[in-house]
């Protein structure tokens, strides 16, 4: 796919903050070539934060954007469903300082997006191409890019919980129905035994088994989950809308193990500060258009 795209139409969707429990409406816009995604807050005089690394704040449970003294979080689920969808371009106006949590997974924001249609614009689309590895490693979090002809994710999560244990998977979550079947249903989750800790640091306010998988010490306490590893695929969905910061699609294979958001951002940044190890194209390493299959 050669060109930048944006949405036909705008859609709306009305909702809460997960960690702050406020009522809150979104609205996507469309935008021309060139602006890439930016965060509208109307209840702040019309502020806007461009969904940008270099706004990122520090991430605590959910993705945050800052920018002179006004933010907004909880932002990784809709930039993953239009980073996959591949929508360039967007203005999202919310009254609130949080996206609405949903239910907990990016399918409501593919909706909205398939709703307000994809149209192609007159200005090229460029990719980050990885030509060298960059890594970064935490005690045992680690995370890594490798140069490939496409974007790929292999993620492992261990938990010391029955329940959650380890998890390995890797997919290639580029397009809609890549995205839509494999990371987009994956919801957020958390133990059981955490809830209380996030409240009192008020966090998790909206939380609840609407939007979100918790884990007790014997078991989900969900109906149930929509993929037996959904907790790994949720965290690539996270991966996925914090990569969507680089400002441009990524053309590498991640690797990840016992990371999070933090991390996420912390490659991001890496990867920002490494332009020996990437150059920007309108094609894959192999010369075919990246993102050609996108519909399929």
């Amino acid at each position: 796919m050669r060109h930048q795209r944006t949405l036909g139409t705008s859609a709306e969707l009305g909702g809460v903050g997960l960690h702050g429990g406020r009522p809150v409406r979104i609205a996507l816009r469309p935008a021309p070539p060139d602006t890439g995604i930016v965060f509208v807050r109307t209840d702040a005089g019309g502020a806007e934060i461009p969904a940008r690394i270099e706004f990122s704040g520090r991430a605590n449970y959910a993705t945050i954007l800052e920018r002179n003294g006004v933010r907004v979080s909880t932002i990784e689920h809709l930039l993953a469903a239009l980073y996959a969808l591949g929508v360039d371009n967007v203005r999202v106006e919310l009254d609130s300082d949080e996206v609405p949590i949903a239910d907990g997974s990016a399918t409501p924001f593919v909706a909205m997006i398939q709703g307000a249609g994809i149209v192609e614009q007159p200005a090229e689309r460029r990719y980050i191409v990885i030509t060298r590895p960059i890594e970064i490693s935490d005690g045992e979090k680690r995370i890594s890019v490798h140069p490939a002809n496409e974007y790929r994710i292999t993620y492992a999560i261990d938990f010391d919980h029955a329940r959650l244990g380890f998890q390995e998977l890797t997919v290639s979550p580029w397009g809609v129905t890549a995205f839509t079947r494999m990371l987009a249903p994956a919801r957020t989750f958390v133990l059981e035994r955490e809830v209380d800790a996030l409240r009192k640091a008020g966090l998790a306010q909206g939380g609840s088994l609407e939007n979100a998988v918790v884990i007790g010490e014997h078991g989900v306490l969900n109906e149930g989950l929509r993929f037996d590893d959904e907790f790994v695929r949720h965290k690539m969905l996270d991966l996925t809308g914090d990569l969507a910061l680089l400002g441009h699609p990524l053309c590498g294979h991640v690797i990840a193990f016992r990371a999070g958001h933090d991390m996420h951002g912390l490659l991001a940044h890496r990867i920002m500060a490494r332009p020996d190890s990437w150059h920007l194209s309108p094609y894959m390493v192999d010369g075919s258009t990246l993102g050609a299959g996108l519909a399929g």
